[in-house]
Order: C-alpha cells, then sequence, then structure tokens
C-alpha cells in the first residue's frame, strides 16, 4: 500500500501496469486521487439505491453476457497482469461465468428471515424477539490481484443482493483489467451509481471511503501487512470492517492415505495460481513412518514441472507478480535446506521445497506466497501443534482416512476452513469465506450475510419489516 499523500495532491495520476510475463509495461491507465474520489462518492451515493431483486439478477445476467463476450481479451489480459498460466486464467473465468449464472439460484435457496425467541418460554406475555437483517449502505471493497476479477464480482453480487452500493478497488497490478470491468458494468445498464469501480492508490481510496459518510462498511482483501492498519483506520472513522488477508495454509498427511494421491494434490496444492492464493499449501506436515519416502516423491514432482511461458499449454508454472515478490521469497528460503527449486530469472521461480524449519520460526508461523512449500516429519499429535502455532490460519487441510486423525485435526485447528482429503486451492466463488481469527469481524459466513446486519425486533405483534428494508 503506498504512502499517505496530502488531500491536495493531483486528482488524476497515471500508472504503468507492467507485466510479469514479458517485463514490459501492459498498459497505461489513469488513476483517481482521494479528492476526485470523495467527490464521486458524494455525486453517486446522495440518493437512495432503488433496485428491486429482479433488477439485480437481470444485471448480472447482462454482465455475464458482456463478460464472455470478452472472455478471450479478458483472459489474455489476466495471463499478462498476474503471470497465471493460461489454463488457470480459464478456469477463473469459467467460475465467474458460472457463479453469475448460478447466482440467482443460490439467492433463492437463502433465507431473509432470522429465528424468532420467546420473550419467555414460561410466561405469557406474548411478546417475541425476531432476529431480521438490514443492509449496509455501500460496501467499499479492495480487491488483491491474485484474484480481482473473481472477487470483484462476488462483492458486486452480494451487495447489490442485499440492497448495497458496490465500491470496488482492484490492484494497480490488475488496473487493465479494472478499466474493462469499469467498461463491462457501464454496458450492463446497472443503475447509476450502483457500483463503481475505482483503478486509484489504496491508501487514497480508503482515505476517502473512511471521511465519507455515505461508505458504512470496509471490506480489506489482501496482504496481511497492512491489514492491522486498515482495521483500526475503520474502526476511527467509525465504519464497519471485514479483513481477509493472506493466509498460512498447513497440510498433514499420514500413512493411510494413498501415496500417488497424496503426491498429486499435495503438488497441485503448492503450485496452482504459481502458489500465491490464501489457502496454497505453505506447510507440509508427514506422519514420521513415511516421511522420508513421500519427501522424495515430492522433490521427483516439484522437478518434473515446467516453468515458463504461461500463455503455453505445457507450462506448468509462470512467473510471480514481480521480480521483487521473487527476491524476498529467495530471501525467506534462504536459512533452509533446499531440497529443491528457487529463482530463476526475473519473476520466474521454479517450485521449491526445503527442510529444516522449526516450530515457533516466523517461517512456519507467517508463511509463503508462491510456489514453495517447507516439509517437516510430524506424528499426528505433532500436527496440532504446528497449525495452533500459525499466526495467519485460514485453510488447513489433512489427508487420512482415519476417522479420529480427522476428528482430532480438525477441532484442533484453529483455521475457519478445513480441507479433508481435497486440493485446498480448489475454491468455489459461492466460499463462505472466514477472516483469520486475529481480524475478529469476519466469521465463517455467506457474502451475502458480511453485507448486511442482524438486528433484534422485540415486539407483541409480528411486525413485518421485510418489504420496508432497503439500503439508503
Amino acid at each position: 500500500m503506498p504512502k499517505k499523500r496530502p488531500a491536495s495532491a493531483a486528482s488524476s495520476l497515471t500508472h504503468e501496469v507492467v507485466s510479469p510475463v514479458s517485463g514490459r509495461v501492459l498498459s497505461r491507465v489513469s488513476l483517481s486521487g482521494r479528492d476526485a474520489i470523495m467527490s464521486q462518492l458524494a455525486s453517486v451515493l446522495e440518493n437512495r439505491l432503488e433496485m428491486e431483486t429482479e433488477d439485480v439478477f437481470a444485471c448480472l445476467g447482462r454482465l455475464r453476457e458482456e463478460i464472455h463476450s470478452r472472455s478471450a481479451v479478458i483472459s489474455k489480459v489476466m495471463m499478462m497482469e498476474t503471470g497465471f498460466i493460461v489454463r488457470d486464467c480459464r478456469d477463473t473465468l469459467d467460475g465467474a461465468l458460472e457463479f453469475l449464472a448460478d447466482f440467482e439460484q443460490h439467492c433463492r435457496e437463502l433465507s431473509d428471515v432470522g429465528p424468532v425467541i420467546p420473550h419467555s418460554y414460561s410466561g405469557q406475555n406474548g411478546r417475541n424477539m425476531r432476529i431480521r437483517f438490514r443492509p449496509v449502505r455501500s460496501v467499499a471493497a479492495v480487491v488483491p490481484q491474485n484474484a480481482s476479477l473473481g472477487l470483484a464480482l462476488i462483492v458486486i453480487a452480494s451487495a447489490l443482493r442485499v440492497g448495497a452500493r458496490a465500491i470496488v478497488r482492484p490492484s494497480l497490478q490488475c488496473a487493465t483489467s479494472g478499466e474493462i470491468l469499469s467498461e463491462i458494468v457501464q454496458a450492463s445498464g446497472f443503475p447509476a451509481g450502483s457500483v463503481l469501480v475505482v483503478n486509484s492508490l489504496a491508501s487514497d481510496f480508503l482515505n476517502a471511503c473512511y471521511a465519507s459518510p455515505r461508505v458504512q462498511l470496509i471490506h480489506y482483501i489482501g496482504s496481511n501487512r497492512y491489514g492491522a492498519d486498515v482495521l483500526k483506520d475503520s474502526f476511527l472513522a467509525g465504519k464497519t470492517c471485514l479483513i481477509d488477508g493472506q493466509g498460512n495454509g498447513l497440510l498433514y498427511v499420514d500413512a493411510s492415505f494413498p501415496r500417488e494421491e497424496a503426491i498429486r494434490l499435495i503438488t497441485t496444492g503448492v503450485t496452482r495460481f504459481n502458489g500465491e492464493t490464501c489457502t496454497s499449501v505453505n506447510g507440509i506436515l508427514v506422519e514420521r513412518s513415511i516421511y522420508k519416502s513421500l519427501r522424495d516423491d515430492l522433490v521427483s514432482a516439484f522437478r518434473a514441472l515446467r516453468v515458463g511461458d504461461p500463455s503455453e499449454a505445457s507450462t506448468d508454472l509462470g512467473p510471480l507478480f514481480s521480480p521483487g515478490q521473487a527476491d524476498a521469497l529467495e530471501n525467506a528460503l534462504s536459512r533452509t535446506r533446499r531440497l529443491c527449486g528457487g529463482r530463476e530469472e526475473g519473476a520466474y521461480f521454479s517450485p521449491a521445497l526445503v527442510e529444516g524449519v522449526q516450530l515457533g520460526q516466523r517461517l512456519a508461523s507467517d508463511g509463503l506466497y508462491g510456489p514453495a512449500a517447507w516439509i517437516q516429519p510430524a506424528d499426528a499429535s505433532e500436527a496440532i501443534d504446528w497449525v495452533q502455532a500459525n499466526t495467519f490460519p485460514l485453510s488447513d487441510t489433512i489427508l487420512s482416512h482415519r476417522p479420529s486423525s480427522i476428528r482430532d485435526f480438525a477441532m484442533g485447528s484453529p483455521a475457519p476452513r478445513i480441507c479433508v482429503d481435497e486440493d485446498p486451492t480448489l475454491e468455489s466463488m459461492f466460499e463462505p469465506w472466514g477472516g483469520y481469527p486475529p481480524s475478529g469481524m469476519n466469521p465463517v459466513s455467506l457474502w451475502i450475510e458480511k453485507y448486511r446486519q442482524p438486528f433484534q425486533i422485540d415486539a407483541t405483534k409480528d411486525v413485518d419489516l421485510l418489504p420496508l428494508l432497503k439500503a439508503g
């Protein structure tokens, strides 16, 4: 996140998006400054958002058609911005189109009515306490470069469904995609001011949202480095805040799980999307009796992967987001025993496996970002010690056919998401995300629930508020 600039700084800047694939400038995009964003928020958020549920579904349907018509261009831009291989880019785009197609069915299966609790179970006063929901006024979301389009679509769809406006700031590395998304939203016929896509410095966007009385919720999805500051600044500004940072995913495998399947799941869990997702496997804990043989098989599997041009079908991994990220990953692994992989050229990094990490060390507790993992022998009870020492637990995985081990692992892990015998990097766009425990603000919940506030109605009569609960 860039340093804060004075409010009087220029409201129109330019940013060069440099492709990690070629090292060349992909595009030059205009950025809005804080004052320009403030003016935009004031003008479009002045009036009530009048958008019926059926209108939301219709707009999302047109949005899907626009994305589908430009899918070849979007996929190419995504690959050049991120370095993700062409197969992962296509899967991401297909997932986005499927999400938009299925979102209406998803919503219709959910209830807008919460539970009813008697005021007294033994008394007869007739009063009941009813849990109802009201939308926040506007959701301002910062989305990261590893899933910029997909997360932007989830935010837009979920916010509109509950009656809130969606204000999305893509990562600067995905500013080209951000411009395309803004054009597509406009072409899809969304009501004016219902959806804003803002290319800007993160600090300018957040400072404008903190200052705007019309923004009620800040949803920060990005690096852990800035999450605590966003949470603090949101609190001081009187805003609700959700924090979704990068995760440190740990995986435990025991002798009961088939060897070839374990190698496949671990390899993809470490390297899918070049190891740059919040659910990537960063640490591998292996039952001691199979440690050496499984470790050696993983080294062979990692060495067989091809790093290169992400547009070629034979490529398994493309470049990281930048040469600087490759430098940081190499430095993080410098005090370990390298089994395979490492820095190549520019942003390219071959999948690495290392040993020699100790419980409590920063590498084990904070995690990695890229196609690398540490491996460590540990029996089932020891594995619990490792996962409980995790500073950023978002998604932990166990590969086992022993019910007692699965139960103990699920109960012992603090992560809000536990994958059993599956690749944790295969995510659904309907995932009920939960922030890691230190944020304290984002329990596991459906996205629609994140953008509305539960409140209690205490009355003798059953007051029907559902038709009245519209965003202001």
